[in-house]
């Protein structure tokens, strides 16, 4: 068997998820970022290139062939390694050059930073240009017969992308961490109801069958506490019927055992062949009666307790009741009694085939034991709707109203009668009935005479 922590799986599925969401709006951040620092960043370029077009003009009157104007910067700023602006500019100045050339390819003017040879070919636009280890940024603009060329190190772009990517991303690493932190908290105080039921549990004595019940029970763990006590409760019938079973067995067998044990000391004792015959005849009968009370028993404890179920499956009904009814009639008619058999074709029910032969053979039984000695017993089956109904009955004395619904009860037997049953046959049939969403019922045959049983099943059809 395997186990497993709910509240582990639910944090590390978080914790994943939180991972993929949030990379994936890190690696969008970057490229939203990257997309407008290379417009920002351009736009600088265009810009900046207008601005030494109006004003270069001015400086290149006293420029000569051989030596071109350099805009020098400050000394701090050539050496500065920082970020942080200072009065005199700020340090990046040092990463962003310009050039301004004859069209003839004269170097008219340049700023310190820049290279000696030009950043980019003779064409206006946007460009990127390779110098040496570094990649510049260049934009040309031509303005008569001078190009104005303005270019940033690449890295600078890239070097900002990365800072807005930082400065996105690490509010949303924090406060997902804060977050899970959080999740756990609420993770482990939603669960406790978990570990109270299980200390609960832990806590109960063996034997104790009662209710589980919580100070606090959660909508979710509610259907789990209501199955524990469902099982609870038929482990509790079941501890019950056993009971009743072993103290019935024991009562009800004592009985034919002590008449057993008699008549074979009479057989003992006897002084001639007859008295010790009829002993021995009787110790036999009460030993057929006891075997019969033995499976009787057994049979109930098994059906009763559900442990012989089987996969139910469409039954013909009526072709159970022709070989039960051709298997037992040799035994009636030995007895001096008729069996009949009416049956409507195709009577077809949904059920455990050796539970309903059973039921059929129990009613055949009972019907006999309790019937007239000459009398008849039928066998019908019908269709009634959506029904089949089974009904067997006999001739002889009828049941009081008062005892028609006791008959059904284990061990219970109408007073008065001669019969040596065992009062399980019919709670044998109540039982299976039952399993199989059947009803069953006790009516007179007719007025003052006999009985007959009714049982109703759902049509397979």
């Amino acid at each position: 068997m395997t186990y497993f922590s709910i509240r582990k799986r639910l944090l590390l599925g978080i914790f994943l998820s939180m991972i993929l969401i949030l990379g994936g709006m890190g690696l969008a951040a970057h490229f939203v970022t990257e997309h407008e620092s290379e417009e920002i960043f351009s736009a600088r370029l265009a810009t900046s290139a207008r601005v030494l077009e109006v004003l270069a003009a001015k400086q290149l009157e006293h420029a000569t062939i051989n030596n071109p104007i350099i805009i020098e910067l400050p000394d701090e700023l050539e050496h500065q390694h920082s970020s942080t602006e200072e009065i005199s500019g700020h340090p990046y100045e040092s990463k962003i050059s310009f050039q301004i050339w004859h069209s003839n390819g004269k170097l008219l003017a340049k700023s310190a930073t820049a290279p000696d040879k030009p950043l980019g070919p003779m064409t206006e636009g946007f460009g990127k240009n390779l110098i040496g280890d570094d990649l510049w940024q260049v934009f040309k603009l031509k303005s008569g017969d001078v190009w104005v060329m303005v270019a940033e190190m690449d890295s600078v772009r890239g070097e900002m992308a990365g800072d807005l990517g930082v400065a996105i991303m690490t509010p949303l690493i924090i406060g997902s961490l804060i977050l899970l932190i959080v999740i756990n908290l609420i993770a482990y105080r939603s669960l406790r109801p978990l570990q109270a039921l299980a200390n609960v549990i832990a806590a109960r004595e063996p034997q104790s069958i009662k209710p589980i019940k919580l100070s606090k029970t959660p909508s979710e763990l509610k259907p789990v506490i209501d199955e524990l006590n469902h099982l609870l409760d038929r482990v509790q019938k079941a501890f019950k019927r056993e009971q009743q079973f072993i103290d019935a067995a024991a009562h009800e067998i004592r009985t034919p055992i002590a008449a057993l044990q008699l008549h074979i000391e009479n057989a003992v004792n006897a002084k001639n062949d007859t008295d010790r015959d009829q002993s021995l005849s009787e110790a036999l009968n009460g030993l057929r009666r006891t075997t019969r009370l033995t499976e009787q028993l057994l049979t109930l404890s098994r059906v009763s307790g559900a442990t012989d179920q089987e996969k139910q499956q469409v039954l013909s009904l009526d072709g159970i009741c022709k070989e039960i009814v051709k298997n037992t009639k040799p035994l009636i008619t030995q007895r001096g009694q008729t069996i009949e058999l009416h049956v409507h074709d195709d009577c077809l029910i949904n059920g455990e085939q050796h539970k309903i032969e059973r039921v059929i053979q129990n009613l055949i039984d009972n019907a006999s034991q309790y019937g007239s000695a000459h009398g008849l017993i039928s066998v019908s089956l019908d269709k009634v709707c959506d029904t089949i109904r089974l009904v067997v009955s006999n001739d002889g004395d009828i049941i009081p109203q008062s005892e028609k619904i006791k008959v059904f009860d284990p061990y219970y037997r109408i007073l008065g009668s001669k019969s040596f049953g065992s009062g399980l046959g019919l709670a044998i049939v109540k039982e299976i009935v039952q399993q199989h969403k059947g009803s069953i019922r006790i009516e007179d045959k007719s007025a003052g005479n006999g009985v007959q049983v009714i049982i109703e099943f759902k049509n397979a059809i």
